[in-house]
């Protein structure tokens, strides 16, 4: 701020002072209005389910780890089967992890690549047909 050595400056000064706290009063208000409104339980509540509802990368994320957790534990008991060779049971626990692990960082080119083996699959019965 600028020395203020006038009377008329320094009334300046404090009007325009007194208009910026005044503003600064209501949007403290405002705000304070709007956190009080989200802090209420119903509104708190309704969040929460409002997010729950829609659609979001967890639900996804849900989806890939089960099919790569089912997949792997398909894929040790096809091994495995019902063995009760220790190494045999081993190696089908490692088989598992592998597999799990696989499925879960590579999920978007398998599920693309189950996407295309299913239009495949399907696409060709349908133009047989036309």
């Amino acid at each position: 701020m600028q020395k203020i050595t006038t009377a008329e400056s320094l009334k300046v000064s404090i009007l325009l002072l007194e208009r910026r706290q005044i503003e600064d009063e209501k949007l403290l208000k405002e705000q304070f209005k709007i956190t009080l409104d989200n802090l209420k339980p119903i509104n708190f509540l309704r969040k929460v389910i409002k997010e729950m509802i829609t659609p979001s990368d967890l639900k996804d994320d849900v989806i890939q780890t089960v099919t790569a957790l089912i997949s792997g534990y398909l894929s040790r008991k096809m091994l495995v089967r019902s063995s009760r060779n220790p190494l045999l049971r081993l190696g089908g626990m490692f088989v598992q992890y592998s597999v799990t692990r696989f499925f879960t960082k590579n999920a978007e080119t398998i599920e693309a690549l189950g996407l295309y083996f299913i239009k495949k699959l399907f696409g060709k019965s349908r133009e047989d047909k036309n």
